[in-house]
């Protein structure tokens, strides 16, 4: 049963702050180059308490930085627990896309046990700083993001009527894409209460966050020893819930840069691969995308080295060898089959990215490969059903395997317990 609730939100201070200097992405894909630019636009933005400066002392800084704010004024918290009606307006191949879901709170069950399905794998360095933060800041500052399943766009009506009256706060951000919150504490709350406690959950985003909120209320648990059954702040986490099947949920490809040895033939290393896939030479980018897109050539990728695409498509007998979920997955193959089978990595290592780099786009893939031997990977988008299904499984995907677009903004609203 998935039990959600609206929360009091903590929002910045309109009359202080401008939102789009204040809001950004998550965490996980920030740079120290963009932390620092982001901070440029204004010294209150988000990033210096969700990935806060300093070495030991830095989720003190965070814990510091926040209450500064609270009391500033510049952070204020909503008088009602709202659920937060969140849309986004982007573009993507010349088309305008709207994607609307709500940002509230989810309460905690062990991961695949319950209604909350997970579907890649986790780090221990991610988890323990996300709980470090937690524990000094006692809030989310970001939102997991989860997929529930509603064909019939039953809370569509709740959404369109919470976008007929005057945002709480919008802002554009650094990709163009147009954030706009609504707060709902009316008569939808109910409905979008009932509706959803007959849903599954499907994180597409947050896996170390959610698996970092059940290990800090675990030990909250333990530390005030709760009475089983009830309920306190810490048995929630802040969740942005957005429908399988709204249109404007797209999942963009990860591919994998991989550095390779200075004196790394490509011509052998195509001929070993030759034992399970069939290749062939591409004549440039569009080629490599046009190959990798086109479904009747069934599971295929390119490789690109040294200015030269090359497209890859599996052999029957190599796709067999695996198991029925994971012959639906590119990353799973391409990790499997050749950067562990052939180029001798190992699991390990591709976990903790040791000369292994997650991309999204060439432009990426050049400035990469540009000074130093490396080879990458292109691969298409993953289905969002796959996602369901290898969910549902119990089986996790490799790192990296999806890339929802756009990624949700952090700063629009901040959960306190």
């Amino acid at each position: 049963m998935s039990i959600v609730r609206p929360l009091a939100g903590v929002r910045y201070n309109l009359e202080e702050v401008l939102l789009k200097n204040v809001i950004a992405p998550p965490y996980d894909v920030i740079s120290p180059e963009m932390k620092e630019q982001l901070k440029a636009k204004c010294p209150h933005n988000v990033v210096t308490m969700d990935l806060p400066d300093g070495q030991e002392e830095k989720y003190e800084n965070a814990a510091r930085i926040y209450k500064e704010l609270l009391e500033k004024k510049i952070l204020v918290k909503d008088d009602k627990p709202s659920f937060y009606v969140y849309e986004q307006i982007y573009e993507f191949g010349g088309k305008e896309y709207v994607r609307t879901g709500y940002v509230g709170l989810l309460k905690l069950e062990e991961l695949g046990k319950g209604s909350v399905y997970p579907h890649e794998k986790t780090l221990s360095g991610p988890k323990k700083d996300r709980y470090e933060l937690m524990k000094e800041c006692k809030t989310n500052f970001s939102q997991i993001f989860g997929l529930y399943m509603d064909k019939e766009n039953m809370l569509n009506s709740a959404f369109n009527d919470a976008k007929k009256n005057m945002p709480a706060s919008s802002a554009v951000d650094e990709g163009g894409v147009k954030n706009t919150l609504w707060a709902v504490n009316d008569d939808s709350v109910h409905l979008i209460e009932d509706f959803m406690k007959d849903k599954a959950i499907y994180i597409a985003d947050g896996h170390h966050r959610y698996e970092t909120a059940l290990e800090y209320r675990n030990a909250m648990r333990e530390q005030n020893c709760d009475v089983p059954g009830e309920e306190k702040p810490y048995d929630y986490v802040m969740m942005m819930f957005v429908n399988f099947y709204d249109e404007g949920l797209k999942i963009f490809p990860t591919h994998r840069v991989v550095d390779v040895e200075p004196n790394f033939d490509i011509d052998a290393f195509l001929k070993d691969v030759s034992k399970g896939y069939d290749v062939e030479a591409l004549a440039d980018e569009d080629a490599a995308n046009a190959y990798i897109n086109n479904e009747e050539n069934g599971r295929t990728m390119a490789v690109y080295f040294d200015g030269k695409f090359y497209g890859l498509k599996a052999d029957d007998e190599i796709i067999e060898n695996l198991h029925p979920v994971y012959r639906k997955i590119d990353t799973y193959l391409l990790q499997k089959t050749l950067m562990i089978d052939v180029l001798g990595m190992s699991e390990e290592q591709i976990l903790i990215k040791e000369g292994v780099y997650f991309v999204q786009t060439m432009e990426a893939i050049n400035k990469l490969t540009a000074d130093k031997k490396a080879m990458a990977f292109m691969l298409k988008g993953v289905d969002i059903e796959i996602v369901r299904e290898i969910s549902e499984s119990g089986l996790v995907m490799p790192q990296k395997s999806t890339y929802f677009y756009p990624k949700l903004q952090t700063g629009l609203v901040i959960n306190q317990f």
